[in-house]
């Protein structure tokens, strides 16, 4: 097998990204509520407070996708580099039978 296809490809989130998001996630969750002045403020602090949460359960959702995707991302690897396997081995096969008819 050749290593032109031993490359790695960058697929979903790096490392440092992840870790930026997880911390990103941890600071929605543990920011502290503040008690808001009047109705109105309040009405804003609760629609923040409701975005925060999505916002990190989004987060979460993320970084479950991005694993599948990773693993998705090896079984395809792995399976092109059989197909391209099974291709070199094919070929070999075919050289010999035509050498084996021209003697």
């Amino acid at each position: 097998m050749t290593d032109e296809y031993q490359t790695e490809l960058n697929v979903g989130l790096s490392d440092g990204e992840k870790k930026d998001l997880e911390k990103l996630i941890t600071a929605f969750r543990e920011k502290g509520s503040s008690v808001p002045p009047d109705k109105s403020a309040e009405d804003v602090h609760n629609q923040i407070k409701s975005m925060s949460a999505k916002l990190a359960e989004f987060g979460d959702i993320l970084l479950k996708f991005d694993t599948k995707i990773k693993s998705f991302y090896e079984i395809l690897l792995l399976s092109f580099k059989k197909s391209e396997m099974m291709n070199q081995r094919i070929d070999i096969i075919i050289k010999n039978m035509k050498n084996q008819k021209n003697p």
